[in-house]
């Protein structure tokens, strides 16, 4: 019983000592502990179980007293060694229960434990005393795994030297049992004292060195400008966020960490997260463009670095947030634009050689009505060829302008007087169920433009507007003087900053999607009914309004209506009358001589038939080498070239210039089925230049000749 009572008495003095004087950690990584453990546990509480143990033996004549100081060391000595053996075992276990170890330190612990046994098995083989010689091994392993290793190492090697001395082998085999057992605790308390100390310092030394960087990763975390967060692998829990993420999403710290990953992101886009995911192993890293979601609801685009890590003992990943939003707007705008610089140059070639095909098309059916009677029965399906090619020129027309590739009357204007101009005939081409109002600034800057142009891209949103309101609604037409900056420019681009006329059509229509925005001036791209639209009304006016240095923009919503401004530069000078229209000749024929270059056969053909009929005489070449040729060869006069301005082998500007110069008194008028850099910059004619546009009627071409040989 008294036994009983010391084991118990040393276990609660033990654990009162710990606990109240030491506030003891039982994973002995301090070294505060491992001294509290030696010094409280292993020597202080121990005498109390000695003492009460060798008195009760002593009381009950087990023992006689010579003998009571030597048992009572041996007891003592012997609970000591338990203390900080076994009791260092079940401590360091017991506080980290679970064994996390890569598979490469479990090979590394695996051959430790081989070595240990190996190398105890030969030192005590050994006649002398080299059983100090393990102490490096039980030392690696208490810097390698810790105070939990230490005590494990220690353990082992005690109990192999416990076995061999037991078995008279080794250098603790004395002459007495006693004294062998002094001789194999002292071991024992030195080996297990050495490697919990070095465990203790090793721990310490790495946890000051794990604070210190995580307060030094924890202010690059905080003070990073981008949002950083990190989020588990396994729910998608965030775990921490920065203040970076707290003021660009609206969250508030709080709210993040009570969210998971997949709140952040739009619905559509929860799937492909969670593939990502799926995929992701320690060291996975990877890069990609995503869509946020902010608190108010706004979508961003984000570009996001990932990281996987482990977070507190948790599979992690810790995301960094790049806001993407404005270049990705500016990227879609350029390619935006480049694709319509692409599709631009592609109808400009098919119209260059659809208005050729025109050309004779209209010449023939033209020539062969002079030739009918109006009785004749044949001359309703000519009339009906010729109204085929009307339809087919003004798409032709339509694509010029989508393409910038017309000729321009630029003049400098007043928006609100065109505007005035076109409200009777814009009341009645949007009906009586729509209303019409305007808001016209009454200190308007000027613009240079060519009012016919602009005339066209009011009447075609005007159009537009209409039909988006098929249930009667409200149109508003509205100018203003705008001045736009750098930060807008580049949200709008290529728009440049400066100071610019704003003309703005809204109705309070149906709206547009945000897919159907993307597309809305392509030509022949429409939402209208087969047989309702062309696709090619709001080309045309893109195409107008970049040809007038001038940008157009579309803002609208599904159920919102819809308002598209155009912004054109401001001008200085004062808005010009209207042009007077020049007073047609009074005749067209004549006798001169004219030189005609073109290399499209039919059209050629169809202009020698016009102009011989009327009483000039031709001189007819296919390309521009062979009407220099026949210039050369000719002895009289030759009063007017007439040639296309593209033409193989020698444009038609390059066979001017060389027929001028030898023929000062010649005149020039070119043909094209679209402008180029030769004759025109811009869309505006160079002066002293005569131009007329393919597709021409034969009355058109007469007169045209007529008019430039009779001017001075």
């Amino acid at each position: 019983a008294g036994i009983g009572v010391g084991n118990t008495l040393e276990a609660v003095v033990g654990a009162l000592l710990l606990q109240r004087v030491a506030r003891f950690r039982p994973s002995l990584e301090r070294l505060r502990d491992v001294l509290a453990l030696v010094l409280l546990a292993a020597a202080l509480s121990t005498t109390v179980s000695a003492t009460i143990g060798v008195a009760s033996l002593w009381l009950s004549g087990a023992i006689s007293p010579a003998a009571y100081g030597s048992l009572w060391f041996v007891w003592w000595s012997g609970d000591a060694m338990g203390v900080l053996v076994f009791g260092s075992l079940l401590l360091t276990w017991a506080a980290t229960p679970r064994l996390r170890e890569a598979p490469r330190r479990a090979v590394e612990a695996l051959a430790l434990v081989v070595l240990l046994v190996v190398l105890t098995d030969a030192l005590f083989r050994l006649p002398f005393n080299y059983a100090y010689a393990i102490f490096p091994v039980v030392s690696w392993a208490a810097l390698r795994f810790g105070p939990r290793g230490a005590a494990t190492a220690t353990t082992l090697v005690t109990g192999l030297a416990v076995w061999f001395t037991l078995h008279a082998r080794g250098p603790f085999v004395a002459s007495t049992p006693t004294e062998n057992l002094a001789l194999l605790q002292t071991f024992v308390g030195l080996l297990a004292v050495t490697a919990l100390v070095v465990a203790a310092l090793m721990t310490e030394r790495a946890t000051a060195q794990q604070a210190l960087t995580e307060a030094h990763y924890r202010v690059l975390f905080e003070s990073n400008p981008n949002p950083l967060f990190v989020y588990t692998l396994d729910t998608l829990a965030l775990l921490a966020v920065n203040e970076a993420a707290v003021g660009q999403y609206g969250y508030t710290r709080e709210e993040f960490l009570a969210m998971t990953l997949e709140e952040m992101h739009p619905p559509e886009d929860v799937r492909a997260l969670r593939d990502l995911v799926a995929k992701s192993e320690t060291g996975f890293r990877n890069r990609g463009e995503w869509r946020h979601r902010k608190k108010d609801g706004t979508i961003i685009d984000v570009e996001i670095t990932r990281n996987t890590l482990t977070f507190s003992g948790r599979p992690a990943a810790l995301a960094m947030a790049h806001d993407i939003t404005k270049r990705k707007s500016v990227e879609t705008q350029l390619l935006q634009a480049q694709k319509m610089e692409a599709v631009g140059r592609l109808a400009g070639g098919i119209a260059h050689d659809f208005n050729n095909l025109l050309t004779a098309i209209f010449g023939s059916s033209d020539l062969l009505l002079e030739d009918l009677t109006v009785d004749d029965q044949r001359r309703a399906d000519v009339e009906d060829i010729k109204k085929a090619a009307q339809r087919a020129a003004a798409l032709t027309r339509q694509l010029l302008a989508f393409s910038r590739k017309q000729v321009l009357a630029l003049q400098v204007l007043d928006l609100n007087a065109l505007i005035a101009d076109l409200e009777k005939m814009l009341r009645r081409l949007i009906g009586e169920d729509i209303e019409f109002r305007t808001i016209l600034t009454s200190d308007l800057g000027a613009v240079r433009a060519d009012p016919g142009q602009l005339e066209q891209v009011i009447m075609n949103l005007a159009v537009n507007a209409r039909d988006a309101m098929p249930q009667g609604g409200k149109l508003t037409l509205e100018t203003a003087n705008v001045d736009l900056d750098a930060a807008y420019a580049q949200a709008h681009a290529p728009l440049a900053p400066g100071r610019y006329a704003m003309l703005a059509v809204s109705d309070t229509g149906i709206g547009i999607d945000a897919q159907v925005k993307a597309h809305i001036f392509e030509p022949f791209f429409t939402t209208k009914e087969k047989g309702k639209g062309t696709g090619l009304g709001l080309a045309t006016v893109y195409g107008i309004v970049k040809q007038s240095d001038g940008s157009i923009w579309v803002y609208s919503e599904p159920g919102q209506g819809t308002t598209f401004k155009i912004y054109l530069p401001r001008v200085e000078a004062a808005a010009e009358p209207p042009a007077p229209k020049p007073m047609p000749p009074a005749s067209v024929r004549g006798s001169e001589t004219i030189l005609l270059a073109e290399d499209e056969e039919a059209v050629r053909n169809l202009m020698r038939r016009v102009l011989e009929a009327h009483g000039y005489t031709l001189l007819v070449a296919a390309d521009g080498q062979e009407a220099l040729r026949l210039a050369d060869g000719h002895k009289g006069p030759i009063h007017l070239l007439l040639t296309d301005i593209v033409m193989p082998n020698l444009g038609g500007r390059q066979l001017a210039e060389r027929v001028v110069s030898a023929r000062h008194a010649t005149k020039v008028l070119y043909l094209s089925g679209y402008t180029d850099d030769a004759i025109v910059h811009h869309g505006v004619l160079e002066p002293g230049i005569a131009f007329l546009e393919k597709p021409f009627t034969p009355q058109g071409l007469a007169r045209k000749v007529r008019e430039l040989l009779d001017a001075g």
